[in-house]
């Protein structure tokens, strides 16, 4: 090999070199700038229509988590992005955005529904697709089986522990109707009262289905009145003035009830016009936040800083808990969502703004039980 081939070889090797050094580089550029890239995460909930209030109340408190997080450095030096879909409220329509999040977004972990049928439309999908479905407030009993990637921080509507602290008070009477919406939350607390009533001796005397959107009740109402029976279970799945309807049309039919519900009976849509005819009604609710949780007491404090004062603290509260707990699983698996699933499973008592809990084999929430709250001198007050 002559000098100038001595020359020329050793060029090619630098070239080589460099070459190499440079693709080595720009590899970890590329990784340097992914790792810095924002982890998205998706969120299904009624925005707008009649359950509206739910959906803002959720997307208010998944706001101030995210903010408190990205300004604590993120998660693992990446910031945290939500994009907010519109379920409305509708499993049709929860399911049309689920296929956008997974299929276009590429998310991993889904924060929602909020509604029941929400999640019911939702779940088949992210269970299909091994994507993390988190919700705060579904109760429809089926959601249990929903799927192995499905978790939520409420009991089902049928579970002793939420329902079951108001049954004492609906058997002072001797029987009572219900009249129920056409929705799955709605639809899994009528099952729960039908299959708990008989135990505390109290007969369901009349059962009324009507669909979602009705403002006329008094068909239902009339039926009703003719089964003569001592208290109405008003029984609702969206926050409009449904609720209030009823008791003002049963009102005006001389109706001589007393009147039990689920939370929604209270909504402030339907106080505002029914006046002192639902003093001394009762219904079952999520407890109200302890104050003496510093957790629950900083967030609330928070919240009310920045927003109107929710629909649901607790609702609110627990859907901010969920982000927390996204969080943690994030630190520990990344977008494993086989990780994040197992993480969750295994979680040990969390103590969050909404009490301490973990989660069953089902994703089901353990530690958390209903409440009765009562109206009392137009205020509602929780009764021990």
């Amino acid at each position: 090999m002559n000098k100038k081939t001595n020359l020329m070889f050793l060029a090619g090797i630098a070239l080589l070199v460099l070459l190499i050094v440079g693709c080595t580089q720009t590899g970890q550029v590329v990784k340097e700038v992914k790792a810095k890239e924002p982890i998205q995460l998706g969120f299904i909930g009624p925005l707008t229509g009649d359950a509206a209030a739910f959906g803002q109340t959720e997307k208010h408190a998944v706001e101030l988590a995210v903010e408190e997080i990205n300004n604590a450095g993120g998660i693992n030096g990446r910031l945290l992005e939500v994009i907010f879909e519109d379920g409305k409220c509708n499993g049709k329509e929860a399911a049309t955005v689920t296929q956008k999040l997974i299929n276009i977004d590429n998310v991993k972990i889904i924060l929602g529904g909020a509604c029941s049928s929400e999640t019911l439309g939702a779940a088949p999908i992210t269970e299909a697709n091994k994507v993390i479905l988190f919700s705060a407030f579904s109760s429809s009993p089926d959601i249990t089986q929903a799927g192995d990637y499905v978790f939520r921080t409420v009991i089902p509507d049928t579970h002793p522990d939420l329902i079951g602290p108001l049954l004492p008070h609906i058997a002072e009477n001797k029987n009572i109707a219900i009249i129920t919406e056409n929705s799955d939350y709605a639809i899994g607390i009528r099952k729960g009262l039908k299959e708990q009533l008989p135990s505390f001796n109290v007969d369901i005397v009349a059962d009324e289905l009507y669909a979602s959107g009705e403002k006329d009740f008094r068909t239902y109402l009339t039926k009703i009145k003719s089964a003569n029976p001592d208290a109405l279970f008003v029984n609702v799945a969206t926050s409009s003035n449904a609720p209030g309807l009823i008791v003002k049309q049963a009102a005006e039919l001389e109706m001589d009830v007393k009147f039990y519900g689920n939370f929604l009976l209270f909504a402030p849509e339907s106080l505002e016009f029914v006046g002192d005819i639902l003093e001394g009604a009762k219904v079952f609710d999520a407890p109200l936040l302890d104050e003496s949780n510093p957790k629950a007491d900083a967030f609330m404090e928070k919240f009310k800083a920045r927003y109107e004062e929710p629909f649901s603290f607790w609702e609110a509260g627990a859907r901010y808990d969920t982000v927390y707990i996204t969080r943690n699983a994030l630190e520990e698996c990344g977008e494993d969502t086989d990780c994040i699933r197992d993480y969750l499973y295994d979680m040990n008592w969390y103590l969050g703004t909404i009490g301490k809990y973990k989660f069953d084999e089902n994703g089901e929430v353990l530690g958390i039980k209903g409440a009765v709250k009562e109206m009392v001198n137009g205020e509602v007050v929780s009764v021990e």
